[in-house]
């Protein structure tokens, strides 16, 4: 009888035992379905834990964590694609707009002009910005092909590059700009040297820096605009910002910034020329001083041997 009873208990308690176990692992996977769905979701990265401590549920917790871990890593790099495809994408629409703009102000002109020789030049000006646009064309098939979209502003390499004449580059990128000036009202200072300054810098980095820059005078810049450029290669384009101030001036170069608040604008323009002249090897800077705005480019001198 004795027997019977100790058989009884001990296998009451093994009943007991058993379903203590059977609660804390259904405790435990409710816990790991709960967390396997948040980090799935992307709510939390906290890894899958248990509070059972049963060896075939803490395996299962290990696979689990390691498996979503990977899938976080895929994650990351999708998004950080997509913003990549997105920036690039960006910076192509805003590269297209200035010779966009600056063919609609000489056909403007063109509408309104009875010299034709003058009409003659206007065309002209005309099809040098399409060919400029046939070449954003190609940049961005080059970009949708590329595997790394954050390419789009890498150019080639500067010590490799041949020497370019930043003077000429800024003469004609200024004219090109002639008939925006002329339907604003702008009748720009220019201050150049007489003689070719060359640097090591991609000519279209280059020209696009320029153009960056002077699109976005155009914007805010009312009635004057000087534009200087050294023997050190050191250009300064300066107009009257009186809305500006110190705080204001520091962001111009912070991406998507913009002067005023639902304008337009994409404030890329600076955000673009900045990462253009640091791939290239110099800097750009702005300064707030009595009210006018300069906008400070450094590119870097070439050094030519003493056989060139």
């Amino acid at each position: 009888m004795r027997i019977l009873i100790v058989l009884c208990i001990v296998l009451a308690a093994a009943l007991v035992f058993a379903i203590v176990k059977i609660v804390l692992l259904r405790r435990g996977f409710d816990e790991l379905t709960a967390d396997i769905e948040d980090q799935v979701e992307g709510r939390t990265q906290v890894p899958v834990t248990l509070t059972t401590t049963d060896l075939h549920a803490v395996k299962a917790a290990e696979t689990i964590n390691r498996e979503l871990d990977n899938l976080q890593k895929e994650r990351n790099e999708y998004l950080d694609g997509n913003r990549k495809v997105a920036e690039a994408v960006t910076g192509i629409s805003h590269d297209i707009r200035t010779p966009l703009t600056a063919i609609n102000s000489y056909l403007d002109l063109m509408a309104d002009e009875e010299d034709e020789e003058l009409k003659a030049q206007y065309l002209e000006r005309i099809k040098s910005r399409t060919l400029s646009l046939s070449e954003l064309a190609d940049e961005l098939f080059k970009y949708s092909t590329s595997a790394d979209p954050s390419n789009y502003l890498v150019q080639k390499n500067t010590d490799e590059s041949d020497p370019i004449d930043i003077c000429r580059v800024m003469e004609e990128c200024i004219l090109s700009f002639y008939a925006a000036f002329k339907k604003k009202g702008i009748e720009p200072e220019i201050v150049l040297p007489e003689h070719p300054v060359l640097i090591r810098c991609d000519a279209k980095s280059a020209n696009r820096i320029f153009e960056n820059i002077i699109s976005n005078a155009l914007k805010y810049a009312e009635g004057s605009l000087y534009i200087s450029l050294d023997d050190s290669a050191c250009a300064v384009f300066s107009n009257p910002a009186p809305e500006l101030t110190p705080v204001s001036a520091a962001k111009l170069f912070d991406r998507y910034y913009t002067v005023h608040e639902g304008s337009a604008s994409t404030g890329l323009g600076f955000s673009i020329a900045r990462e253009l002249i640091g791939k290239n090897g110099g800097t750009i800077e702005s300064e707030l001083k009595d009210g006018v705005l300069s906008i400070i480019v450094r590119f870097n001198l070439a050094r030519m041997s003493r056989e060139s």
